[in-house]
Formats: C-alpha cells, structure tokens, sequence
C-alpha cells in the first residue's frame, strides 16, 4: 500500500491554534511590561532613596545636635558651643552691692563704692553722627554714666541719628552722688535710694522741656542695646515711682530682652530668678544681639564668701542683686580661650 496522505486540517483547528499563538503572545507582552515596570519602579525607588539621604545630610550640617542637658548645640568642628564645663569659684558676699543688675528703690538701699571708676563723662564722649549738630544734648557737662551704659547709649542714638537725624533729645539727668540726691529740688526719693546712685540711669527728654511720645522709637528699642524703662507707670506699684517713665536703666543685652518680651520690671525679674532659676535650672534666652544666654541666681552664703559654679569655657558676668544673692549670665556663643 502506499503512503497515506495526511488530511488537510480542517479551518476550526487552523482558528484554534492561531488564538493560541495570539494568548503566548500577550502573555509574552504583559511579562515584558512587568519587567519594564518592575525595572522603572527599582529606578525611581533608588532615586528618591538617594534624595531623601541628601536632604538628610544637609539638615544634619545646618542643625548640629543639641546637648541635651544645657541645652546647647554640639558636634561641629567651628561650633564654639560644643560642651560647657564648669568650675568653682568664690566671691565675697560684698559684692551682691555691685554690677549692672542691682536692685535700688525704697526697700533697697544703694551700697556706695569706696571709689567711683568706671564713670565716665557724658559730654565729653558724646557720639557724633556725620557732624556735631546731630548728636545729643546733656543737661550738665559734668554728669557721668558707667562705662558700658554710656557706650551702649552711644550705640543706641548712633542708630537713631541715622534713621531720624534728630538733635531734639536731652539728658535731664545720670548718675547722681549722695550729695545730689540729697539737695535734689525735683526728686522725692530720698538720698541712698535712688538707682540713678548707680551709674546705669538715665533720663531723656525733648530739649524743649516736653515729654517724649510713648511710641517713641527709643522707647520701642531701647531693649536692643541693653536698656529697660526702669518705671513703667503700668508697675508703679511694684517699683514705688510713677510719672517717670522716661528713665531707661542699663541691664545688658540678655535681660533686657527677656523683661521686654514678658513686660517685667526689674524688682519681677529678678524675683523671677531668685525663685526659680537656679545653678541646675538655667532661664535661656536669646537675646537680641543674635547670641543665646544662659541666666542662673545663687543666693549669698552665710560666711564672708560665696562658692559659684560658673562655666569654665564660655564668658560670663557676676552681678550681685542688693538683696541677697549673685546673678550669673553665661554668653553661650562666646567661648574663652582656655
């Protein structure tokens, strides 16, 4: 017999294996897209891994870590507020007469010193801004002011000449001895007790005699250069004077600030200290001169001396309170050179 012949395939199986061809096919496709989409999804993954890791660097070097028991940053080669250290030092109880945040009204009475340094003349160390018809007047061309508050009045009125180029304000009045208070015609506050006894006060007035405006722009920055109103009328009964709120008072920078921004006059800021900011709870405050304090009272011992804990590696003022205690301010931005 010879070979059979194989029928020819009937037009449903043709149909058949065609749309099984087909389905190979999309199944092909649909794995070749879900490798494409898998591989796309890896890329974009990576990518936005790697961003998220470089935003993360750059937080890290704008915002070093803080310290977290003072509160201060660490870490950083050129960051001068690494660590703060601290060590013992003594002052004689005498000394809570002295410095720039001494409390002095009717219940505190002003410890004269023995000598009068550190004042210096008004008139002769007048700032001068351009030519000397803008610059201030003084009442008498023998006051003085200490040192650091006549350079920071200096620095005030050079701003405000620049702004206003204003001749009008006066000095009507600065430190005063014993015998000024004493033979005083305008002032009630019997000698001994009068913060101008200080150095730190001064009075301002219009050279026409007026009164300046409560919205005035010394008035709205005095706090800038370290000066307070030393008797809001609104704490009259608190600091015993009313109807002399043109007096501003040198404390420095740091308490300015935080008197201006919590409306406190002296005798509350610096209860507020002595009741609760101690060696192991400082008050922080950033001033407005761009550096962080730190603010900590320690109440006089009972010897002739006192022990102190105060920062080995930063710079730091002592100022005694005239009542009973030390007030230590620590300029966390400036390191010494130890």
């Amino acid at each position: 017999m010879g070979n059979r012949a194989t029928p020819p395939r009937s037009f449903n199986t043709l149909k058949h294996s065609n749309r099984d061809q087909r389905i190979k096919r999309r199944k092909q496709e649909r794995v070749v897209l879900l490798s494409i989409f898998t591989v796309v999804i890896a890329i974009l993954l990576t990518l936005a891994i790697f961003l998220v890791c470089s935003l993360v660097d750059v937080i890290k070097a704008n915002n070093p870590p803080k310290d977290k028991e003072n509160g201060t940053e660490t870490g950083g080669e050129n960051n001068p507020t690494q660590e703060i250290s601290y060590q013992s030092t003594t002052q004689a109880n005498t000394a809570v007469y002295t410095g720039e945040l001494v409390v002095v009204n009717a219940n505190h009475e002003y410890h004269f010193p023995t000598t009068t340094t550190g004042l210096k003349n008004i008139y002769d160390n007048r700032v001068k801004y351009q030519d000397i018809s803008n610059t201030y007047m003084v009442g008498n061309t023998g006051w003085k002011l200490q040192s650091a508050a006549l350079d920071a009045f200096n620095s005030m009125m050079l701003k405000y000449f620049e702004l206003f180029e204003d001749g009008s304000i006066k000095i009507s009045s600065a430190y005063r001895s014993y015998e000024d208070q004493a033979s005083s015609t305008t002032s009630s506050t019997p000698a001994g007790y009068s913060d101008h006894h200080t150095g730190l006060c001064i009075a301002l007035r219009p050279n026409d005699g007026t009164y300046l405006e409560d919205d005035h722009w010394i008035y709205q920055n005095c706090h800038k250069y370290g000066f307070i109103i030393r008797y809001p009328d609104s704490k009259s009964a608190i600091t015993g004077v009313s109807g002399y709120e043109y007096c501003i008072r040198y404390v420095g920078v740091a308490h300015a600030t935080y008197m201006n921004q919590n409306n406190l006059c002296m005798e509350e800021y610096v209860e507020l200290l002595k009741n609760t900011y101690t060696s192991s709870n400082h008050l922080k405050i950033t001033g407005t001169d761009g550096n962080n304090y730190e603010v900590y009272y320690v109440p006089a011992g009972s010897g002739e001396v006192t022990t102190l804990q105060v920062p080995k590696n930063r710079t730091y003022t002592i100022s005694g309170d005239n009542i009973g205690g030390f007030i230590i301010t620590v300029n966390l931005d400036q390191p010494t050179n130890e």
